[in-house]
């Protein structure tokens, strides 16, 4: 198997990876599609996929999602005539020793709950302990949110250069991020499929969260509300005002909401999203 590493895929790459994984959803019945870009990734030149081929066919990939220099995020695939031949060892080591000259610490293996390939392959490499598990959640978007703008008592401001550092600083505070937003709110900033808002009680600013428009749906990220602010049911609200700017971009708004975040989870629910699908999480030290 030739492999070829790249911190960026070309539209011809992005293709061949898009129509893998569409063969492998149909043999285990999967929905977890790798993220592919560089864009939050801590260092943009970081070679984080790797493509393995037999002639000019992809049968094989892995990705390497970087947004923090303290972790990598490992997903892979390969087509189901070729597993059993060592295609996804192949991949990581090289992965690894990119991983390993990063001095990234610690690795997570990405897999969905359905797929016994990808339960089998850690199960042989002697990870069998979930970390923690994320529930993927949708919101069907019938028509614009419009009914729901009276229940809005705050509002809301466009995330940019010059108040970007609110954003900065909810995320720090909710999200325990200390050092690794940067790259992700100036994505959210610059990029022509993002974008953040601002929440506001008058003056005061009280939360934040950020859509991204990805493979026809509309992703709802870091929804945080600052902790003197909780339990006046503003988070509610800054998923009212996500769908009501969802529903301008897409039929579909989606989350990942972590396992260990219930009040999360329960805030996601009471709004009318539902589980699609779940993802696991294996840690390993490097």
């Amino acid at each position: 198997m030739r492999i070829e590493k790249t911190n960026e895929l070309n539209e011809k790459q992005t293709k061949q990876i898009n129509e893998l994984e569409n063969v492998c959803f149909a043999f285990e019945n999967l929905q977890n599609h790798a993220f592919l870009s560089n864009e939050i990734n801590f260092d943009k030149k970081f070679p984080c996929f790797y493509l393995g081929y037999e002639g000019e066919k992809l049968i094989s990939f892995l990705t390497t999602f970087v947004p923090s220099k303290m972790e990598a995020e490992i997903l892979a695939a390969t087509h189901p005539d070729f597993r059993g031949q060592g295609c996804f060892h192949a991949l990581l080591e090289a992965a690894m020793e990119e991983i390993k000259n990063a001095s990234i610490p610690n690795i997570l293996f990405v897999v969905e709950a359905n797929s016994k390939s990808g339960s089998n392959v850690l199960i042989h490499m002697g990870l069998t302990k979930i970390d923690h598990s994320e529930y993927r959640m949708e919101y069907k978007v019938l028509e614009e949110k419009s009914d729901i703008s009276d229940e809005l008592t705050l509002s809301f401001e466009v995330v940019t250069q010059d108040n970007k550092n609110f954003m900065k600083e909810i995320l720090k505070v909710t999200f325990d991020d200390t050092e690794d937003s940067d790259n992700f709110i100036d994505s959210v900033v610059h990029s022509r499929h993002r974008i953040g808002f601002l929440a506001f009680d008058q003056s005061n600013v009280v939360g934040s969260f950020s859509l991204n428009e990805e493979d026809g749906d509309c992703f709802l990220y870091g929804v945080g509300v600052l902790s003197e602010y909780q339990g006046r049911g503003y988070g509610k609200q800054l998923v009212y005002k996500a769908l009501m700017e969802g529903a301008k971009r897409s039929q579909t708004v989606v989350l990942d909401v972590d396992s260990e975040n219930p009040v999360a989870f329960s805030l996601y629910q009471s709004t009318g999203f539902q589980i699609t699908f779940q993802v696991d999480y294996f840690s390993k030290r490097v």
